[in-house]
């Protein structure tokens, strides 16, 4: 029988105590009495996979402050997390082992117990998960998207453009360097690569070898994946997988969303993707199964905003839901369709942007579609998303169009209330 050797060590460097553990067996649990830990202001977890996490605490002992711990990778790989305290993300991977699916017990939830219980810490998942903060604690806060960048100046005004809007999340909507490799692309993003997310493009999958490079930058062991950030919830999808109702994608997909729908902790729910699933035309074709698959999924759990790119264009469609009978004439409620409106309260049926602008060589757009709210070709920018509550505690998203140029006009803006 294999035995756990578990060892600890407690140092004091100046008033600030580490306590270490070391684990040299994975395949057993156990606990260790709160008293430990809280006689320190750091706790380090190794195990026989060379992997770490370090638990720092604010150094004010109070309850309220025991909820601001947060979980760090000592791993600092090109794309890692840097995170602080008040600004909690919660990473899912996409499945992995099938035996793997039904536990997803590889966190460590301080919160939930009175002491720290190791259930044989996964070293698969590479990403980091940190606790939940509560929703009375949630301050407003902003991310930016834009896909088809290409490793031009137009790209580059494009990361300019997220720094100048203090964006502190970014969603990267695939076919990023248009390139044989993923260098350059990586090069123009470095000062904004701490806190962006991608999704896998065309131009990304079309070989194995830069896929590789991707892959391996932003952490992921699939093109698929979830995670919070704060009271939002993000869905990252693949439109270069399987994706058809009996892949593994969409069951992650669906029960990733059953249970995010119901999570009291969360208000908002965006999926993002890169091939566009509703257009205007004028670019290239609609990803139809796609979007057969996947939107009466984002009916069912209320998904708020559906993010993609592959069209070099901007298009803003109206809340819409799909239509079973003609898919390619999605449904708008008639309390949504209000002319010069751009104030959607409590709307029916998700709201699809495309905002293929990040810098590759643009495409027109045709004359809109009667579900279209929108529409602007030949200019390239970043769509802003702000997170915030009004007076009333209502759910504010509001959505703006910046354009990259020096001024950033603001092109198209829109509001959904809740």
């Amino acid at each position: 029988m294999i035995g756990m050797f578990l060892s600890l060590f407690l140092f004091t460097i100046t008033n600030f105590n580490l306590l270490k553990i070391n684990l040299f067996n994975d395949e057993n649990n156990f606990s260790i009495d709160t008293l430990q830990i809280e006689k320190a202001n750091a706790l380090e977890i190794n195990d026989t996979n060379n992997s770490k996490i370090i638990i720092i605490k604010n150094n004010n002992d109070t309850k309220e402050n025991e909820k601001n711990m947060v979980f760090t990778s000592s791993k600092e790989e090109f794309g890692s997390e840097k995170k602080d305290s008040n600004k909690k993300i919660q990473d899912q991977q996409g499945e992995r082992e099938e035996e793997e699916e039904e536990d997803d017990t590889n966190n460590l939830d301080l919160k939930q117990n009175t002491t720290l219980q190791h259930s044989g810490l996964s070293t698969t998942t590479t990403t980091t998960t940190t606790t939940k903060s509560s929703k009375e604690g949630i301050e407003g806060f902003s991310f930016a998207a834009a896909g088809d960048w290409a490793c031009t100046s137009k790209a580059k005004d494009t990361v300019k453009n997220i720094i100048d809007h203090d964006a502190e999340l970014v969603l990267a909507l695939g076919d990023l360097s248009y390139d044989s490799s993923a260098k350059c692309w990586l090069k123009i993003i470095k000062p904004i690569a701490g806190k962006t997310k991608i999704v896998i493009g065309n131009h990304e999958a079309d070989s194995s070898k830069k896929l590789k490079s991707y892959m391996k930058a932003f952490n992921l062991q699939k093109q698929y994946y979830s995670f919070n950030y704060q009271n939002v919830h993000f869905l990252a999808l693949s439109t270069e997988t399987s994706y058809d109702e009996g892949s593994k994608q969409y069951k992650f997909a669906e029960k990733d969303l059953q249970q995010y729908s119901k999570d009291k902790s969360i208000d908002w729910i965006v999926a993002f993707y890169h091939k566009n699933t509703y257009s205007s035309g004028g670019g290239l074709p609609d990803e139809k199964d796609f979007r057969e698959n996947y939107h009466p999924l984002f009916d069912k759990y209320n998904v708020d905003l559906a993010l993609q790119g592959h069209h070099h264009a901007y298009e803003r469609f109206y809340p819409i839901t799909f239509n079973e009978k003609n898919d390619n004439k999605p449904i708008v409620s008639a309390q949504d369709k209000v002319k010069g409106s751009n104030v959607f309260q409590n709307p029916e049926g998700t709201i699809f942007l495309t905002v293929g602008t990040g810098g590759a060589e643009s495409m027109p757009v045709s004359k809109g579609k009667p579900f279209s709210a929108a529409r602007e070709g030949g200019k390239f920018g970043i769509i802003k998303i702000d997170i915030d509550k009004d007076d009333g505690d209502r759910n504010i998203l509001t959505g703006t169009f910046l354009d990259n140029k020096k001024k950033h006009k603001v092109i198209d803006e829109f509001k959904i209330i809740k």
